[in-house]
């Protein structure tokens, strides 16, 4: 089982939510890095590797075919279990979002430690198919209770204004028409790119919070086993159906086994969603992965590679 790799990066989170917890330390101060993070130093890793990347655009069809099938059988099955699933209309949205969104810190950390910048330009791949994906869904879900009207533009602008949408565009559009970027631009990127996996690991770590669950207890255990057990599996399968190549298949494997990001929490605020149900779903997730990632990473290596 793979685990020396990932000692590190869980280190990194464990040490976020424990400086977050210290007196020097602030809300607005994380709040104002996790911005930081998400809209310069992410874009930036992404746009470096993937425009000194020539790569073949045919992949972006194996990974559309696998989430495409893969999400479609989840979503049919939570939507057949919805009622045993929540009893509100808002807990189905927030449960539904957490188990498909992943966590793109935790994940492009884990994919650099271990796959290295092969494995980074085809997790970059991956996000520019599946970040726009899950974002529809998920807008679709929290508002399917009809309270929202401007559904279409929440949809659109969700995945327009996506920071790492944008920058995996940007970078593929230069690779694909192999675009003589200038040395300086690289330089540059590639500077602002050093502090994007620390940065993102400690955001992770101090957006941990531990809220009561109630009488959640159900709702968690269906978010936990659905996004870190059963959507993998389905990812797994879909990717030996389409006969996907053994590092694209890993490398998607492992994004679709991370838990949910703090940006869930958000969008489940911003539609009337569960917002204490997602809290809880992103911090139980979180840590129920530390023990998770490492299985599907093995099985990941017996199987696809």
């Amino acid at each position: 089982m793979i685990i020396e790799p990932l000692i590190p990066i869980f280190c990194i989170i464990v040490l976020g939510f424990a400086v977050s917890r210290t007196p020097v330390s602030s809300r607005s101060v994380w709040e104002g890095l996790e911005r930081l993070t998400y809209y310069l130093f992410f874009p930036a890793l992404l746009i470096s590797r993937l425009s000194v990347t020539r790569f073949e655009a045919a992949k972006l069809l194996d990974i559309g075919l696998s989430l495409g099938l893969a999400l479609l059988v989840f979503t049919l099955l939570f939507a057949s279990l919805h009622r045993f699933i929540a009893e509100r209309r808002d807990s189905l949205g927030s449960g539904y979002q957490g188990g498909i969104r992943f966590n793109t810190y935790i994940g492009l950390a884990c994919i650099e430690a271990i796959y290295g910048d092969t494995g980074l330009t085809l997790a970059a791949l991956c996000l520019l198919v599946y970040i726009p994906v899950v974002n529809v869904l998920s807008v679709i879900a929290l508002t399917a209770q009809g309270r929202e009207r401007n559904r279409i533009t929440l949809v659109t602008g969700s995945v327009l204004t996506n920071p790492l949408v944008l920058a995996c565009l940007i970078g593929i559009v230069l690779g694909l028409y192999e675009v003589d970027v200038p040395e300086i631009v690289l330089e540059l990127l590639d500077a602002l790119s050093q502090p994007a996996l620390p940065l993102g690991l400690l955001a992770v770590g101090a957006g941990i919070r531990f809220m009561a669950f109630g009488r959640q207890s159900w709702q968690l255990a269906v978010a936990v086993h659905g996004k870190l057990l059963v959507f993998p599996a389905l990812v797994a399968v879909a990717t030996q159906l389409f006969r996907v190549s053994p590092d694209l298949a890993a490398v998607l494997l492992l994004l679709t086994c991370l838990p949910a990001p703090p940006s869930a929490y958000i969008l489940a605020r911003q539609l009337g969603g569960d917002v204490s149900l997602m809290a809880n779903i992103i911090t139980l997730q979180t840590v129920v992965a530390f023990f998770t990632i490492p299985v599907w990473l093995d099985v990941g290596n017996r199987l696809l590679w």
